[in-house]
């Protein structure tokens, strides 16, 4: 089923021709959250900033479930490679089956919100925003996780261009669904900032209705005869889950622990901080989408038998050029990029200054996520999660501390840690992937 090219350059092709799909539709599923930052940063800065701390406190824990649905992604393009239809149809299955009860689980995270804020300190002033902001998203996400099992599912048998028409088509009506629910009209009360994520709920079920039906035909040639749904099968899968979950949970924390430390130095930071994260955030689906597409490409010629390794040059090679033309923009544009999120010229001006500091990681930034991609790929996704804590825990968030919050260097500071944590974690990945190269993989199942 996979042709065994092998050359750089026709896995280049490959890797390209799998990744800017995915990136495309990721960059338009993010251009969801820069519409919700936009339009709530009209409401000043508490709002902004009350959202922002939503989101970090919502996402730390919906990352664990995120990551766990990922474990259908080493096994089913594995699988795919060798050709074994069972195990891929069963793997799907297994996944859809977890996604619910997941999704539930974070959606008690999420009713949490208002109560994990104050233990972390955060301003009262942000909390009712981020409780009107996150109550309404906790019912999307057991729909939310479906979606991910699906998308996953067809980036991993390479089949990527669905997910990519279905989210774009929906992002276009985020728009006018903010301007509508947030402002009220038609017979629909003003619903201020809790308006944006209604609008998110009516658009992730959107989502996962049209995409289901786009793909039914897909869906039905993998379906398995024998499902395979045994309380044996579904802990395996989520045994091999759930480091992937802490392997981005790793990373996410810390990103939140960062917001957390801008929440103490002030509302001013915290806005800065989620005008300039925002932006990081839609440059990173660049290299996102390439270690998505590596992953399965690594996958289909690992299961084939067929060397895995110029795959994963190529996709090296084309996530740095990504992010070196993402940290030109945000060096030269950064004051421009800034201004749609605030009216306040304090935290325009604050938010352009980290923008530098992003092109300074956006390299490590790319490094890291698709050399993630590679090990998945090759079935290594227990060890590679000690890279986080390492660069993370144990250099990233010391340094943006001492910097940012005890020497005195502000949000800059913090930002400046974090560069120090992403480099530590790109280089041990490099690392990883040697050692994996020489030992030659592991087949999952």
């Amino acid at each position: 089923m996979i042709p065994p090219s092998g050359s750089v350059r026709s896995e280049f092709r490959v890797i390209f021709g799998l990744a800017w799909p995915t990136s495309l539709g990721m960059l338009a599923f993010m251009a969801m959250n820069v519409v919700d930052s936009i339009c709530v940063g009209q409401l000043g800065g508490s709002a902004q900033a009350g959202v922002a701390v939503a989101n970090a406190w919502g996402l730390s824990g919906a990352v664990l479930a995120m990551g766990a649905v990922r474990a259908i992604e080493p096994v089913v393009s594995q699988a795919y490679g060798e050709g074994d239809r069972t195990v891929v149809g069963q793997a799907l299955t297994r996944m859809l089956a977890l996604s619910v009860p997941l999704g539930l689980l974070v959606s008690v995270w999420y009713l949490l919100t208002p109560w994990g804020l104050r233990l972390l300190g955060q301003p009262e002033s942000v909390i009712p925003y981020a409780q009107a902001y996150a109550a309404p998203l906790a019912f999307a996400w057991p729909i939310v996780m479906l979606s991910q099992t699906l998308r996953t599912f067809l980036q991993a048998i390479g089949t990527v261009r669905p997910a990519m028409v279905v989210t774009i088509a929906f992002t276009a009506l985020k728009v006018p669904l903010n301007l509508w629910l947030m402002g009220g009209g038609w017979g629909v009360p003003a619903l201020g900032v809790a308006g944006t994520s209604v609008a998110t709920c009516i658009v992730d079920l959107g989502v996962l209705l049209v995409l289901a039906a786009s793909v039914r035909g897909t869906l039905r040639d993998w379906w398995p005869r024998d499902l395979g749904l045994t309380l044996a099968a579904l802990v395996r899968l989520l045994r091999l889950g759930l480091p992937l979950g802490v392997q981005m949970g790793t990373e996410m924390w810390a990103f939140a622990g960062m917001g957390v430390m801008m929440g103490w130095l002030g509302e001013r930071e915290l806005a800065a901080h989620s005008a300039a994260i925002n932006l990081a955030s839609v440059s990173f689906m660049l290299p996102y989408g390439v270690g998505a597409a590596v992953a399965a490409r690594v996958g289909h010629r690992f299961g084939g038998g067929h060397d895995w390794w110029p795959a994963a040059r190529a996709a090296l090679t084309l996530g740095l050029a990504t992010q070196v033309f993402s940290g030109a923009v945000f060096w030269f544009a950064g004051p421009w990029l800034v201004m749609p999120y605030s009216p306040d010229p304090a935290v325009r001006l604050l938010a352009a200054s980290l923008l530098p500091i992003a092109a300074a990681f956006q390299l490590f930034d790319g490094v890291q996520v698709i050399s993630f991609g590679v090990l998945r790929g090759a079935g290594d996704v227990r060890v590679p999660t000690l890279a986080n804590l390492v660069g993370y825990y144990i250099f990233g968030l010391p340094v943006a501390y001492a910097l940012g919050v005890v020497g005195g260097f502000g949000a800059e500071g913090i930002w400046w840690g974090l560069s120090v944590g992403l480099a530590v974690v790109s280089v041990g990945l490099l690392l990883r992937i040697r050692f994996v190269r020489r030992r030659g993989g592991e087949r999952l199942r």
